[in-house]
């Protein structure tokens, strides 16, 4: 009789391993739709980005960019139940990435501007948000995802 058992070595390589690129993919291009004209108005605002001019207007678009992870979080959630919280990570770094290298490009290559030390600490500080918000928003995604079966 054939032994049936999986060996050690078999089975799942690692938590996106059979993802299709489009399950990563429609919940990053959700967060960048909505991310990227926010942060072009926000980054040309009077000339300059919102958070060097010393109000506290800037705060606008960080929550609407914020919104944006946490449904881009959602959408992933909902798409895949199983593998909700491992494709809300991948998307949302990939959309940080492409923001934080657009930020990045603008102001040191097109506005020839250095980034200020208390800018990249609410830079980190919204990065570690961001995934925050992507695995908050997965897991209510996977629980309405998992509701309409």
């Amino acid at each position: 009789m054939p032994n049936y058992e999986k060996s050690a070595g078999s089975g799942r390589r690692g938590p996106l391993r059979g993802t299709k690129l489009v399950e990563i993919a429609i919940p990053t291009c959700l967060v960048l739709v909505i991310s990227i004209p926010v942060m072009i108005v926000e980054e040309d605002w009077h000339g300059r980005p919102m958070i060097d001019q010393g109000t506290h207007l800037w705060i606008l678009p960080a929550i609407l960019v914020a919104a944006a992870f946490l449904f881009g979080g959602a959408l992933a959630g909902f798409r895949c139940p199983s593998s909700a919280v491992a494709h809300a990570v991948v998307a949302g770094t990939v959309a940080l990435a492409v923001l934080v290298l657009g930020a990045m490009y603008r102001r040191l290559w097109f506005a020839h501007e250095s980034v200020p030390h208390p800018v990249i600490r609410l830079w980190c500080l919204a990065i570690v948000g961001a995934f925050i918000l992507s695995v908050i928003g997965s897991l209510f995604g996977r629980r309405l995802g998992a509701e309409r079966f």
